[in-house]
């Protein structure tokens, strides 16, 4: 199938990205779903990989990519069949098993990320678990693959970490970003007086 790929670490990263046609499609395993990509986006996670990370012993070459849409068309054991033919947004962040709890302060050590950890978005198609999608309808999927990691980072940020309440005031700056924009989405949610900076 056809791929984005990282081929080493370096900087700058642009000269380490190709494009194959011959990358291994991959199958659903258990619990898991296959989806064909219709949108991925660039995350500045992408860039970091594409660097290299310290501390971080990644194979090379590979998939770049944590956010994506698709259609569902294969699933693994375990996963309804019902599925198939469904266009869902991905969720890259893959805790294991009883590894992380909502108040944990700290990203725990065995958290897996789709695209730093494991192969990513940015292929004809990419594998996720089933509990890592969310059906999105007839959403634009060029506008739905920028939501997921930008909104997941703004709530571990708020809600998470800074313990968001209603009432409270809350400075964005920066406020043309993916995670400032959803930063401003989820203060006004929670009823927050926001102010927002920007060049």
């Amino acid at each position: 199938m056809k791929a984005v790929t990282i081929s080493r670490t370096g900087t700058p990263v642009a000269p380490n990205v190709h494009v194959v046609t011959d990358w291994p499609e991959p199958l659903p395993k258990l619990g898991e779903l296959r989806v064909r990509t219709e949108a991925s986006a660039l995350n500045h996670l992408d860039l970091w990989v594409g660097r290299g990370l310290p501390g971080l012993e990644l194979p090379y070459p590979r998939v770049s990519g944590s956010d994506g849409v698709g259609i569902v068309d294969a699933v693994g054991e375990r996963v309804d069949q019902a599925w198939v033919g469904r266009r869902v947004v991905l969720n890259a962040a893959k805790p294991k098993p009883d590894a992380l709890h909502p108040d944990h302060a700290q990203m725990p050590p065995d958290l897996v990320v789709i695209g730093e950890h494991e192969h990513g978005t940015m292929a004809s198609a990419f594998v996720a678990p089933a509990t890592n999608v969310l059906d999105i309808g007839d959403a634009d999927p060029v506008e739905a693959a920028a939501y997921a990691l930008s909104h997941l980072t703004a709530w571990r940020m708020l809600v998470t970490r800074a313990r968001l309440r209603a009432g409270q005031t809350v400075l964005i700056t920066g406020i043309g970003g993916g995670v400032a924009l959803a930063c401003l989405g989820i203060a006004r949610h929670f009823g927050c007086r926001v102010i927002v900076t920007s060049r």
